[in-house]
């Protein structure tokens, strides 16, 4: 047999690679292979998964993403080229990324990013694609909230707002790596954060204890005017003590911000500007 002769399915992953066209699902590679039986077809993609020409999105989701040579190293093309296909299109979630991968994307991360954090509707378990790790947290009215999408030529994906990344980083302060390092990558996001941004996030999200503690963090970094927003915005709503940090215990050596009623660990040094 002539080894230099492509298989069928070869030919379609050259055919669609060459249009740009990264994502196929496995009912449509079978639409391009009429004469193939769904059983011939399943060890191929196999054979093509082995040989590190596609990778599959996820087990069970039908869902291949093609990988161009010079993405061989990395096992996967660049997030750009298929999350949004693979989650919106052939799981049907709605999305965004967001915490740290969001701030990343803003250039606001100081350190790189390991894995991918999104937002989706109910927690799923990760997924490896390649080098790239998705870790997926529970957010509850997913596509009320403010998002923009990011884009390169490689193509695009939804991501939160720079005010959004900034409040839910102050909520989600584990996965984000602890109250110094949001405090460090929301000096990176403030550039990027309006005060339209920041009252569309806050009216969108609805977490006063959240928009307590990052006004605070505002104060700290010397972003007045921001925190004024946020006490606007918080006006008569009820509020009451809190620690900057949710693990943090009533024996921590604290002092209380009597403005916005948040306890700040005295360890917590004023952020540089």
């Amino acid at each position: 047999m002539d080894k230099s002769v492509r298989s069928p399915l070869s030919a379609v992953l050259d055919a669609a690679e060459s249009r740009g066209k990264l994502n196929l699902r496995t009912a449509d590679i079978a639409l391009a292979l009429p004469g193939v039986s769904a059983d011939a077809l399943r060890q191929a993609l196999h054979r093509q998964q082995r040989k590190g020409r596609i990778v599959r999105a996820s087990r069970g989701s039908e869902h291949w993403v093609i990988i161009p040579l010079q993405d061989a190293s990395a096992g996967a093309p660049p997030l750009e080229s298929w999350l949004d296909a693979y989650l919106s299109k052939t799981l049907g979630l709605p999305y965004y990324v967001g915490l740290l991968s969001a701030a990343e994307v803003y250039g606001a991360s100081p350190q790189a990013v390991m894995v991918t954090q999104i937002m989706v509707p109910k927690v799923r378990r990760p997924v490896q694609v390649g080098r790239h790790r998705l870790v997926f947290f529970a957010r509850s009215r997913v596509t009320d909230m403010p998002t923009v999408w990011h884009e390169t030529p490689q193509g695009r994906f939804k991501v939160s707002t720079p005010a959004l990344t900034a409040l839910e980083l102050v909520s989600w302060q584990h996965p984000a790596g602890g109250i110094s390092r949001v405090m460090e990558v929301l000096q990176g996001l403030l550039p990027d954060i309006t005060e339209d941004g920041l009252s569309a996030a806050l009216d969108a999200l609805d977490e006063i204890p959240t928009a307590q503690r990052l006004a605070t963090l505002f104060m700290r970094v010397n972003h007045p005017d921001l925190a004024d927003l946020v006490a606007t915005w918080l006006g008569t709503k009820r509020t009451r003590r809190i620690p900057l940090s949710p693990e943090a215990t009533e024996a921590d050596p604290c002092t209380l911000d009597a403005r916005f009623k948040v306890r700040v660990p005295d360890t917590l040094q004023p952020a540089n500007t």
